[in-house]
């Protein structure tokens, strides 16, 4: 497949990207002169498993695409199959997924983010009209082009009005932007994916997931928590109404929620008329929401020698890793007794992890972080953050113990859902090291993902 040079009518000019089950190729179709992304699977690559799932919601995909002509969503012009492998051909787009922005901490101002929210909203009323709903929106599958158009891919587990992939019980979709009816695995319409949306505007305004750890942690935040206003983690000062409207998105009775893409881009846009005073040095200023920079949040400051213990007793557990642990951790707090719970929760084995809290309590006098780390720690090997992956390179072979690899496991099911188990149980057979393990898991991810899943397990 890696030198293929033609497929179905058309010719193959480059490979855009990888994953484990195959390649997506820029093609070109000679017949009517247009370039073409072709998406394929090797149909012996697919796990047996889940082959006759998987095969399904790739014909899934096509046939709920294929549906929707619209200028807000990847338009899909084929599939095809032969007997190693199938492809779907679509609309070639040049530019960068939203998760590749957001993991670059690009900055947006507010109109730029409502008219980015405004074109989702468009293709999903159109979707949800001819009885299309999406299931899987999150940043990874909405691309953003140079001129700020959006465009929205992946339909390979919607659901088509006319079809019935997923049986009663079963939970689908990326677990931190899955609805509460999602998780329980109940019946969904069309306002499961607006809760996604206000996932998506609430992750851009505030620079981070509303609900954050392990799969089963996020699951129950989901159904049972509220997650804080977007205004107290954002550095602007927010006005009430974008906590309301995010609040009104993320309601977790569906009948709360706005009842429609229409109703929700209604709201966007009165919101988007809204003035608010902004301090600039010389007085208070009255200025359109619309013109206000999403500034990348400050780096919070720590000082050197709280900074010099962590890594000295988190080296300790983790070898020469724990200095980009750290500074990693750092960049996420201000507070010493939540800084104790990060890294902590990067220690798997529970006697390394205790002499870990017990060294940086005492280190830090009166501010005894015991109750809090221990709340965290105490999670084990399903904590959110993960171990490093073996020694700073890599190269040296380590055991994969099975907490490791619960770990990771879990760690990947937060982007593709309860598959990751089979996922990760065939990538420990087939290898050797922490490393090895790694980078097979993350084979499973697009390319996007795959950045941000190796970089939460210590990889830069």
């Amino acid at each position: 497949m890696t030198d293929l040079t033609r497929l179905g009518k058309y010719d193959i000019e480059s490979a855009l990207g990888k994953g484990a089950m195959g390649i997506v190729y820029k093609g070109y179709d000679p017949h009517i002169d247009r370039y073409v992304a072709i998406k394929t699977i090797r149909k012996d690559l697919v796990d047996p498993d889940v082959a006759e799932q998987y095969m399904a919601r790739f014909k899934n995909e096509a046939r709920a695409a294929g549906r929707l002509m619209h200028p807000h969503i990847v338009a899909v012009y084929e599939f095809g199959e032969d007997e190693t492998v199938a492809y779907i051909a679509m609309e070639y787009v040049e530019g960068a997924g939203l998760r590749e922005h957001l993991t670059r901490r690009d900055t947006f101002d507010f109109a730029q983010l409502v008219a980015l929210l405004r074109q989702l909203l468009e293709a999903l009323e159109f979707a949800h009209a001819r009885g299309v709903v999406h299931r899987d929106i999150k940043p990874s599958n909405l691309i953003v082009t140079e001129d700020g158009r959006l465009k929205v891919a992946d339909f390979g587990i919607a659901r088509v009005d006319t079809t019935n992939l997923t049986q009663a019980g079963m939970i689908i979709g990326t677990p931190s932007y899955m609805s509460p009816e999602q998780c329980r695995g109940l019946p969904t319409d069309a306002r499961s994916d607006l809760w996604s949306v206000g996932v998506v505007m609430y992750e851009l305004l505030a620079g981070e997931k509303p609900f954050r750890g392990t799969l089963e942690t996020i699951a129950y935040k989901i159904c049972h928590e509220e997650p804080p206003s977007p205004s107290t983690l954002s550095k602007l000062k927010l006005p009430a109404d974008v906590d309301r409207l995010i609040s009104t998105a993320l309601s977790k009775a569906p009948e709360a929620r706005f009842q429609s893409a229409r109703e929700f881009r209604k709201a966007l846009d009165d919101l988007a008329k809204l003035s608010v005073e902004v301090d600039e040095g010389l007085g208070t200023t009255v200025v359109n929401i619309g013109t206000i920079m999403l500034a990348k949040p400050a780096s919070p400051a720590w000082d050197d020698d709280t900074l010099r213990t962590a890594e000295h007793e988190l080296a300790r557990a983790l070898g020469p890793m724990a200095k980009v642990i750290v500074r990693r951790a750092a960049a996420q707090t201000v507070d010493r007794s939540e800084l104790c719970a990060i890294l902590s929760d990067s220690i798997t084995d529970p006697e390394s992890r205790r002499r870990f809290v017990t060294a940086f309590n005492k280190a830090g006098g009166t501010q005894s972080t015991t109750g809090g780390a221990a709340a965290r720690s105490g999670s084990g090997s399903g904590a959110t953050r993960t171990t490093s992956p073996g020694t700073a390179t890599g190269t040296m072979a380590t055991p994969l113990e099975a907490a490791y690899v619960e770990q990771v496991t879990n760690q990947l099911a937060i982007y593709i859902g309860p598959i990751a188990q089979v996922l990760t149980r065939k990538a420990a057979r087939e290898s050797r090291t922490r490393a090895e393990f790694a980078r097979r898991c993350a084979e499973n991810l697009g390319t996007q993902e795959r950045v941000a899943f190796l970089r939460e397990l210590g990889y830069e």
